[in-house]
């Protein structure tokens, strides 16, 4: 029993042997890498490959008795003696040498058009595909202005269709049409089909001649294997015949857009190194809510935004950009600025251009001096130096110093490099003051200016002093104590004189309060007489 398992196993390898030989004779391209949109197969595989290996846990068993492998040779050949049959090879010959003369070509278009309503367009393709005979693959409408659409029709009307779908469009911006022969790939499968069929063919007979379940499940699944490599090689020629019969035609829409109008702003100048700043206006159409923008400035550098803000005078303004240029060597550059619109109504666009005018200019270079010390309440000239470039014109001057006082300006007289100020502090303070010094002057691209600055350092003026004794400060001391004394009586006469009035009646009041009581006295019955004794005869 056990031999003849092994018998049974040497079959399948047998089998297997003529199948590999089989496929390798069927293509001189057996690497061919197959791929399509829909799906892709890679004869260079392993899993694609045809070839069918026995169970390897079923070798070593096989493998122990050497006069069973003696007998099992001689029942494999002569199991096989039909592996090469010229009869059948000629009539496969025969079949591939039809579809060589009959090329097979797949036809892919793809177009782009434009349109007055997207979602009406795709209706109206939809009946192309239909009317000729073939059917949608796929659509898409991303929005109220834009979508595609994917069709396949019968290769034959592929140009009435190209024609149907044109006449549907405002106009047609882009049409392509792309072929390829897979013929050579169609004959390649189809020689591998015809190897892997013979030898399912003699799996099936070793399944009936099968004389144990051991067997017959062995078989079985080199059976399932193979069907398997069968059913996508069968896929594949599937495809490849559909695709060539029905060409795809992809087919992208966007509406008509509405023109939006465009004011980039005036052109401007600048010099290499400047921060320009860009804004653009323009007028929405009705119905175009969300805005954004591409400015383009000319050097192979661009900005994106998005967003505008509304005017009184019913016009928006984009946000503002910035762009610096590094060089002159293309100036003036032409900036351009593009804008796309959405909102209910569809699509708005517009764009507008102006020039950008860079200049290398020169510097001036300020020096406006050493830092100094002075004393409160002096007189100091300053004097500050700078360079004239002959490029620049119309030069000017500016002073500030830093307490407080009026900023010194002035115009700069031609071939004069040196400004000259007088300046008096008459504070005292422990920080120092700053002094900036500013130059300015006229070029081709704007004014240009350049600015220095040092500190001055005040300090206070010392008095008389003798013997450690200062006659300066003890006067300023004394004059601030007379000072205070001075404030404090003059304090006291305000308070007299705001309260003398109620002083007085006070005491006009207790004058006459006192009179009265004793008026009052003198009258009562038994009250004492004003001459003359008491009742008692005691004197008073």
């Amino acid at each position: 029993m056990r031999m003849k398992r092994l018998a049974w196993a040497l079959l399948v390898m047998a089998a297997t042997i003529v199948v590999a030989f089989a496929s390798a004779c069927g293509a001189s391209d057996s690497g061919a890498t197959l791929s399509d949109p829909e799906g892709s197969f890679d004869m260079s595989d392993e899993s694609n490959q045809v070839a069918i290996m026995a169970e390897p846990t079923a070798m070593p068993r096989m493998m122990r008795d050497g006069e069973a492998m003696e007998s099992s040779n001689a029942a494999m050949s002569s199991s096989i003696d039909t592996a090469s049959d010229s009869a059948e090879k000629t009539e496969v010959t025969v079949q591939l040498a039809s579809f060589v003369q009959n090329r097979i070509i797949v036809h892919t278009g793809r177009m782009s058009l434009v349109v007055n309503d997207v979602a009406d367009a795709l209706s109206q393709i939809t009946d192309v595909s239909t009317d000729l005979g073939g059917w949608v693959v796929g659509s898409n409408r991303v929005s109220q202005h834009s979508g595609s659409i994917a069709i396949r029709v019968p290769a034959g009307s592929l140009q009435d269709a190209f024609n149907m779908i044109e006449e549907l469009a405002l106009e047609v911006e882009s049409r392509e049409v792309t072929s390829q022969d897979v013929t050579d790939e169609f004959v390649d499968i189809e020689s591998r089909l015809v190897s892997l069929r013979a030898t399912r063919d003699r799996l099936l007979s070793f399944l009936e001649q099968s004389g144990t379940i051991e067997d017959a499940l062995l078989v079985e699944k080199e059976l399932s294997a193979l069907e398997e490599r069968i059913e996508g090689m069968q896929g594949r020629i599937n495809y490849l015949s559909q695709t060539s019969a029905f060409s795809l035609i992809e087919v992208n829409l966007k509406v008509s857009p509405v023109q939006i109008e465009v004011d980039p702003g005036p052109d401007v100048s600048l010099r290499v190194g400047e921060n320009g700043r860009f804004r653009a206006s323009f007028i929405a159409p009705p119905g175009i809510e969300e805005v954004s923008f591409v400015w383009d400035f000319g050097d192979g550098t661009s900005a994106a935004g998005a967003g505008s803000t509304l005017r009184p005078d019913g016009t928006r303004l984009t946000a503002t950009v910035t762009h610096t240029y590094e060089d002159d060597r293309d100036s003036p550059y032409i900036v351009r600025v593009d804008l796309t619109g959405t909102g209910e109504e569809g699509l708005a666009e517009g764009s507008a251009s102006m020039e950008a005018t860079v200049r290398e200019v020169p510097t001036i270079d300020v020096f406006g001096g050493e830092n100094q010390t002075v004393e409160e309440g002096d007189q100091v000239d300053y004097v500050a130096r700078f360079t004239r470039p002959a490029e620049l014109r119309d030069f000017e001057y500016q002073w500030e110093f830093g307490d407080g006082s009026p900023t010194v300006t002035g115009s700069i007289e031609d071939e004069e490099s040196r400004i000259a100020v007088s300046h008096e502090y008459s504070d005292f303070r422990p920080r120092p003051y700053e002094v900036v010094v500013t130059v300015s002057a006229m070029s081709d691209v704007g004014r240009v200016s350049s600015s220095d600055s040092f500190t001055v350092h005040v300090t206070k003026v010392e008095g008389f002093v003798v013997g450690g004794w200062d006659a300066g400060e003890t006067t300023k001391t004394a004059i601030r104590a007379l000072t205070g004394v001075g404030k404090v009586a003059l304090a006291v006469l305000i308070w007299v004189g705001i309260f003398s009035p109620v002083i007085l009646v006070i005491g006009v009041a207790v004058i006459l309060i006192r009179r009265y009581g004793a008026r009052l006295r003198s009258v009562m019955p038994g009250g004492p007489s004003p001459s003359g004794p008491h009742p008692s005869g005691e004197t008073e």
